[in-house]
Parts: C-alpha cells; structure tokens; sequence
C-alpha cells in the first residue's frame, strides 16, 4: 500500500526539464567528492607505479633524488621523466575511470566547462 501511496505522489509532480531545475550544478557538486578521492589516490598508485617499474629498469639501487649529489645526470634525468610519466599516466586513467563510473551511475558526464555532456559510447 505504500508503494502505489509513493506511485502516486511522484506521478502528480509537474515535469521540469534537468536544464532548469539546475542539473549542471548539481551533478558538479555530486562529482566533487569523487573527484577529490581520485585525486588523493592518483599520487599512491603513481608511486607504486613509479617503483615497480623502476625495480625492474634501476635494479636494486633506489631512484636518484635531485637533492642526492649524482655521478649520473642521465639516470636521474631518466628517473624524473619516468616518475612525471607514471604520474601523468595514473592520474588521467583514475580520472577518465572516476568519470565514466559517474556517468554510469548518474546517465550524464561530468564537464570542466560547466555545461554536462552525454558520454559518448
């Protein structure tokens, strides 16, 4: 009896396009905190990265640090651009991937520019 009471209810609500009853803005303020969470877990999962790959290319030797005095300019020219790559790697994937389950969840695409998009499949 509750159901069709709910049914009921929701039937006699006026019909208001998604565009003015300020969807953008809060599909944006729903994104937020997902977009907060990748953006904290996108430095965790880049170093690892960073580290697995640099077992296997550095050895047992850790990574050269810039504040470390190098006999090796190459090496640590080699291990910032592969720390810059997996970071930049890492983050766009976890962003895309946080995006996607988004729209999955919510039917509408998360944008930058204020304005949502249809995701396209």
């Amino acid at each position: 009896m509750r159901r069709s009471q709910r049914s009921e209810a929701t039937e006699q609500l006026p019909a208001v396009p998604e565009e003015a009853a300020g969807a953008p803005l809060v599909l944006l303020l729903m994104f937020a905190p997902v977009k907060l969470v990748a953006r904290r877990l996108a430095p965790r999962l880049s170093a690892t990265l960073f580290d697995r790959v640099w077992a296997l290319v550095g050895g047992t030797e850790p990574p050269p640090r810039p504040e470390q005095p190098q006999r090796s300019v190459p090496r640590l020219a080699a291990a910032l651009a592969l720390e810059g790559a997996c970071a930049a790697v890492v983050g766009g994937l976890l962003e895309q991937a946080s995006r996607r389950q988004f729209a999955r969840l919510t039917g509408r695409w998360p944008s930058r520019r204020g304005a949502l998009e249809q995701p396209a499949e």
